[in-house]
Protein backbone atom coordinates (compact mmCIF):
# COMPACT_ATOMS: atom_id res chain seq x y z
CA UNK A 1 0.00 0.00 0.00
CA UNK A 2 1.42 3.36 -1.09
CA UNK A 3 -0.04 6.67 0.08
CA UNK A 4 0.69 10.11 -1.38
CA UNK A 5 0.29 13.04 1.00
CA UNK A 6 -0.08 16.16 -1.15
CA UNK A 7 0.93 19.23 0.86
CA UNK A 8 0.60 22.93 0.13
CA UNK A 9 0.08 26.29 1.83
CA UNK A 10 -3.64 26.64 1.08
CA UNK A 11 -5.63 26.11 4.32
CA UNK A 12 -2.26 25.80 6.07
CA UNK A 13 -2.11 22.18 4.99
CA UNK A 14 1.66 22.15 4.59
CA UNK A 15 2.10 21.81 8.37
CA UNK A 16 -0.74 19.31 8.78
CA UNK A 17 0.50 17.20 5.87
CA UNK A 18 3.89 16.78 7.53
CA UNK A 19 2.24 15.48 10.71
CA UNK A 20 0.00 13.06 8.78
CA UNK A 21 2.96 11.80 6.75
CA UNK A 22 5.02 11.15 9.89
CA UNK A 23 2.06 9.41 11.57
CA UNK A 24 1.61 7.09 8.60
CA UNK A 25 5.31 6.28 8.48
CA UNK A 26 5.36 5.43 12.19
CA UNK A 27 2.53 2.97 11.50
CA UNK A 28 4.66 1.33 8.77
CA UNK A 29 2.52 2.75 5.99
CA UNK A 30 4.49 3.55 2.82
CA UNK A 31 3.86 7.31 2.68
CA UNK A 32 5.32 9.91 0.32
CA UNK A 33 5.11 13.64 1.07
CA UNK A 34 5.00 15.96 -1.97
CA UNK A 35 3.89 19.52 -2.67
CA UNK A 36 3.74 19.75 -6.46
CA UNK A 37 0.14 19.50 -7.68
CA UNK A 38 1.43 18.68 -11.17
CA UNK A 39 1.52 15.05 -10.01
CA UNK A 40 -2.27 15.02 -10.39
CA UNK A 41 -1.79 15.05 -14.17
CA UNK A 42 1.17 12.65 -14.19
CA UNK A 43 1.09 8.87 -14.76
CA UNK A 44 3.11 8.67 -11.53
CA UNK A 45 -0.12 9.31 -9.59
CA UNK A 46 -1.40 5.84 -10.47
CA UNK A 47 1.54 4.23 -8.68
CA UNK A 48 -0.18 5.21 -5.41
CA UNK A 49 -3.15 3.47 -3.82
CA UNK A 50 -4.55 6.55 -2.11
CA UNK A 51 -4.13 10.32 -1.89
CA UNK A 52 -4.28 12.54 1.20
CA UNK A 53 -5.63 15.89 -0.01
CA UNK A 54 -6.16 18.92 2.20
CA UNK A 55 -5.30 22.04 0.21
CA UNK A 56 -8.77 22.11 -1.29
CA UNK A 57 -10.31 23.02 -4.62
CA UNK A 58 -10.56 26.78 -4.01
CA UNK A 59 -8.51 29.52 -2.34
CA UNK A 60 -9.26 33.04 -1.15
CA UNK A 61 -7.36 35.79 -2.97
CA UNK A 62 -7.16 39.29 -1.53
CA UNK A 63 -8.37 41.94 -3.98
CA UNK A 64 -7.17 45.56 -4.26
CA UNK A 65 -10.34 46.80 -2.55
CA UNK A 66 -9.67 44.58 0.47
CA UNK A 67 -12.30 41.95 -0.34
CA UNK A 68 -11.64 38.25 -0.77
CA UNK A 69 -12.37 36.40 -3.98
CA UNK A 70 -12.73 32.64 -4.26
CA UNK A 71 -10.60 31.22 -7.06
CA UNK A 72 -9.75 27.67 -8.20
CA UNK A 73 -6.67 26.20 -6.57
CA UNK A 74 -6.39 23.42 -9.14
CA UNK A 75 -6.26 23.66 -12.91
CA UNK A 76 -9.07 21.89 -14.81
CA UNK A 77 -6.54 19.22 -15.80
CA UNK A 78 -5.48 18.67 -12.18
CA UNK A 79 -9.10 18.37 -11.09
CA UNK A 80 -9.76 15.85 -13.85
CA UNK A 81 -6.72 13.84 -12.78
CA UNK A 82 -7.99 13.73 -9.20
CA UNK A 83 -11.53 12.72 -10.17
CA UNK A 84 -10.27 9.99 -12.51
CA UNK A 85 -7.80 8.69 -9.90
CA UNK A 86 -10.57 8.00 -7.40
CA UNK A 87 -13.25 6.91 -9.89
CA UNK A 88 -10.79 4.40 -11.32
CA UNK A 89 -10.55 2.54 -8.02
CA UNK A 90 -8.12 4.47 -5.85
CA UNK A 91 -8.66 6.05 -2.43
CA UNK A 92 -9.00 9.63 -1.23
CA UNK A 93 -8.56 11.05 2.25
CA UNK A 94 -10.00 14.56 2.17
CA UNK A 95 -9.09 16.89 5.02
CA UNK A 96 -10.86 19.97 6.37
CA UNK A 97 -10.50 22.64 3.66
CA UNK A 98 -11.02 20.12 0.88
CA UNK A 99 -14.79 20.66 1.18
CA UNK A 100 -14.65 24.41 1.86
CA UNK A 101 -16.46 26.57 -0.75
CA UNK A 102 -16.78 23.92 -3.45
CA UNK A 103 -19.48 22.94 -5.92
CA UNK A 104 -20.30 20.66 -8.84
CA UNK A 105 -18.13 17.60 -9.32
CA UNK A 106 -16.07 18.36 -6.23
CA UNK A 107 -19.18 18.00 -4.06
CA UNK A 108 -20.02 14.74 -5.83
CA UNK A 109 -16.53 13.48 -5.03
CA UNK A 110 -16.39 14.53 -1.37
CA UNK A 111 -20.06 14.02 -0.56
CA UNK A 112 -20.68 17.39 1.06
CA UNK A 113 -19.44 20.94 1.51
CA UNK A 114 -19.45 23.95 3.81
CA UNK A 115 -19.06 27.72 3.50
CA UNK A 116 -19.57 28.75 7.13
CA UNK A 117 -18.50 27.74 10.62
CA UNK A 118 -18.70 29.30 14.08
CA UNK A 119 -15.45 30.62 15.61
CA UNK A 120 -12.99 27.92 16.61
CA UNK A 121 -13.76 26.24 19.91
CA UNK A 122 -12.93 23.23 22.04
CA UNK A 123 -15.45 20.42 21.67
CA UNK A 124 -15.91 16.67 21.89
CA UNK A 125 -15.74 14.52 18.77
CA UNK A 126 -18.24 11.69 19.22
CA UNK A 127 -17.56 8.46 17.37
CA UNK A 128 -20.91 7.62 15.77
CA UNK A 129 -19.95 4.37 14.04
CA UNK A 130 -17.47 2.35 16.08
CA UNK A 131 -17.91 -0.70 13.82
CA UNK A 132 -16.49 0.93 10.70
CA UNK A 133 -12.85 -0.04 10.01
CA UNK A 134 -11.74 3.61 10.09
CA UNK A 135 -13.09 4.10 13.63
CA UNK A 136 -12.44 0.79 15.37
CA UNK A 137 -10.74 1.21 18.74
CA UNK A 138 -11.18 5.01 18.77
CA UNK A 139 -13.00 6.61 21.70
CA UNK A 140 -14.62 10.05 21.85
CA UNK A 141 -11.98 12.75 22.15
CA UNK A 142 -11.66 16.48 22.73
CA UNK A 143 -10.16 18.84 20.18
CA UNK A 144 -9.81 22.56 19.53
CA UNK A 145 -10.87 23.10 15.94
CA UNK A 146 -13.69 24.41 13.73
CA UNK A 147 -17.14 22.88 13.44
CA UNK A 148 -18.09 23.07 9.79
CA UNK A 149 -21.82 23.49 9.17
CA UNK A 150 -21.93 21.06 6.28
CA UNK A 151 -24.53 20.27 3.65
CA UNK A 152 -24.09 16.65 2.67
CA UNK A 153 -25.57 13.68 0.84
CA UNK A 154 -28.21 11.91 2.98
CA UNK A 155 -26.76 8.53 2.00
CA UNK A 156 -23.32 9.13 3.53
CA UNK A 157 -22.01 6.88 6.29
CA UNK A 158 -21.45 9.38 9.11
CA UNK A 159 -18.59 8.19 11.31
CA UNK A 160 -18.10 11.01 13.81
CA UNK A 161 -20.02 14.08 14.93
CA UNK A 162 -19.74 17.13 17.18
CA UNK A 163 -22.55 18.98 18.89
CA UNK A 164 -23.12 22.70 18.44
CA UNK A 165 -26.34 24.42 19.53
CA UNK A 166 -27.94 21.06 20.39
CA UNK A 167 -27.42 19.67 16.91
CA UNK A 168 -24.95 16.99 15.83
CA UNK A 169 -22.79 18.04 12.89
CA UNK A 170 -20.78 15.49 10.88
CA UNK A 171 -17.03 15.51 11.52
CA UNK A 172 -16.13 12.46 9.41
CA UNK A 173 -17.81 10.32 6.79
CA UNK A 174 -17.13 7.81 4.02
CA UNK A 175 -18.60 7.15 0.62
CA UNK A 176 -17.88 5.49 -2.70
CA UNK A 177 -17.00 7.41 -5.85
CA UNK A 178 -16.98 5.36 -9.00
CA UNK A 179 -14.86 2.32 -8.14
CA UNK A 180 -12.96 4.19 -5.42
CA UNK A 181 -13.39 5.01 -1.75
CA UNK A 182 -13.51 8.42 -0.09
CA UNK A 183 -12.93 9.31 3.56
CA UNK A 184 -13.47 12.94 4.57
CA UNK A 185 -13.07 14.75 7.88
CA UNK A 186 -14.02 18.36 8.51
CA UNK A 187 -11.37 18.42 11.25
CA UNK A 188 -7.88 19.79 10.72
CA UNK A 189 -7.83 23.58 10.92
CA UNK A 190 -4.32 23.36 12.38
CA UNK A 191 -1.64 20.69 12.60
CA UNK A 192 -2.34 20.34 16.33
CA UNK A 193 -5.51 18.42 15.53
CA UNK A 194 -3.52 15.72 13.75
CA UNK A 195 -1.17 15.41 16.73
CA UNK A 196 -4.07 14.01 18.78
CA UNK A 197 -3.53 10.24 19.23
CA UNK A 198 -7.14 9.53 18.26
CA UNK A 199 -6.75 11.53 15.04
CA UNK A 200 -3.50 9.76 14.26
CA UNK A 201 -5.19 6.39 14.61
CA UNK A 202 -8.05 7.62 12.47
CA UNK A 203 -5.66 8.72 9.71
CA UNK A 204 -3.86 5.37 9.65
CA UNK A 205 -7.06 3.33 9.61
CA UNK A 206 -8.69 5.61 7.03
CA UNK A 207 -5.64 5.35 4.77
CA UNK A 208 -5.75 1.58 4.90
CA UNK A 209 -9.51 1.51 4.28
CA UNK A 210 -9.60 3.84 1.27
CA UNK A 211 -6.64 1.97 -0.20
CA UNK A 212 -8.72 -1.21 -0.08
CA UNK A 213 -7.03 -2.83 2.93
Amino acid sequence: MKILVLAGPNHGFDKSAAVIHETLQHANVDSTLADDKAILTSPTLNSYDALVFGTGFTRATLQEDGTLKREPDLTPEQEEGLFNFVAGGKGLLGMHGTAWWIGGRAVDLIGGHANWHPPGLTFTVTIANTAHPTMQGISDFEVTDEIYISAHEPTLQILATAEWHNKAHPMAWVKEYGQGRVFYTTLGHTADTFKQPAMGQMMVQAARWVAGG
